[in-house]
């Protein structure tokens, strides 16, 4: 199933290339399928790669993912 992930994402296109199902937030909206909602906080240095490997996780299982990067102020 799809994940549902911010259009201005670096990991778009990453992730495209490889053929996870991404689905932005237009289409996601006309879709009668209730997704599950998950926040991310990444606290990793080389923010990218760890975003990346953790959406082609989540792109691999049966369900419609919402995701949500949380960026804290305070954190560099």
């Amino acid at each position: 199933m799809p994940i549902k992930i911010p259009n201005e994402l670096p990991a778009v296109e990453i992730l495209t290339k490889e053929n996870i199902f991404i689905m932005d937030e237009h289409r996601a909206i006309r879709q009668d399928i209730r997704e599950l909602k998950i926040v991310i906080l990444n606290l990793m240095p080389i923010k990218q790669v760890t975003e990346t490997q953790l959406l082609r996780l989540l792109g691999n299982t049966p369900l419609q993912i919402e995701i949500t990067l949380l960026h804290p102020k305070t954190h560099v």
